[in-house]
């Protein structure tokens, strides 16, 4: 079994039709979204018809809760807020009811997987310094967790008393912990502009971090096209 995991498609459905093809390709027959599928990209609908399509697990993010709970929309930067308003005009019910339906957290195969961290996903930590990853994996019931949140591709392996980032883009899941952010679809930003997802296999014990080139400028002019700031569209080319 092979799963791929997508985590901050944010509206973006150039970049999530890049993943889902390369997905295929690599015999992935499974898709789980990580959440954020909405916000600062211009195809928030888009993006939920295709999860959608591919029957993909849905797990709630901020953003997408900012739909179900549109209160919520005041706590964004003012980038953000502008396209989760524009996300709020043009969800219909049956996208609204794929947010109202997802979880803040799966178990899959013996893993976990959320939003943020998976330990108190419903409090939205961004898992970025090395003390919170630590505390996390000493903390966290599972062996492996995926999470997203911070647009930075990583994997984390706890041994011993010691967290480390490997410097691989693979790793075979052994007797340690790990927690493993599989990059953004659609607004990376750890300088790699390419759209990032993670494939797990499940039966082999082997995750892999992948990325995949996409029609970025298409996907910056209809942001320009919305409305939307001018650096929401210029930072997709530089993975920022």
């Amino acid at each position: 079994m092979k799963l791929a995991v997508l985590a901050d498609i944010h509206g973006n459905l150039e970049a999530l039709e890049a993943v889902l093809i390369q997905a295929e390709r690599a015999g992935a027959e499974r898709i789980v979204s990580l959440g954020d599928v909405v916000g600062y990209g211009a195809d928030p609908l888009g993006c939920v018809y295709r999860l959608q399509e591919v029957d993909a697990a849905a797990i709630l993010g901020n953003h997408d809760q900012a739909m179900v709970d549109p209160t919520q929309i005041q706590v964004f930067n003012t980038g953000a807020r502008h396209s989760l308003l524009r996300a709020q005009e043009v969800l219909d019910e049956d996208a609204l009811g794929h947010f109202r339906r997802a979880a803040y957290r799966r178990v899959e195969f013996g893993g976990v997987l959320a939003h943020a961290n998976p330990v108190r996903p419903e409090d939205w930590e961004l898992l970025y310094n090395h003390e919170d990853v630590r505390w996390a994996m000493q903390e966290m019931e599972w062996s492996l967790g995926f999470f997203g949140h911070t647009h930075h591709a990583a994997i984390y392996c706890e041994v011993g008393a010691q967290v480390v980032r490997l410097t691989s883009a693979s790793v075979a899941i052994g007797p340690h912990r790990y927690l493993i952010n599989p990059g953004s679809v659609g607004q990376p930003r750890d300088g790699d502009w390419r759209a990032a997802f993670a494939l797990w296999d499940v039966d082999r014990h082997l995750v892999e971090l992948r990325r995949v080139e996409y029609a970025v400028q298409v996907a910056q002019e209809k942001i320009a096209d919305s409305g939307g700031p001018a650096y929401q569209s210029e930072r997709l080319a530089a993975g920022e």
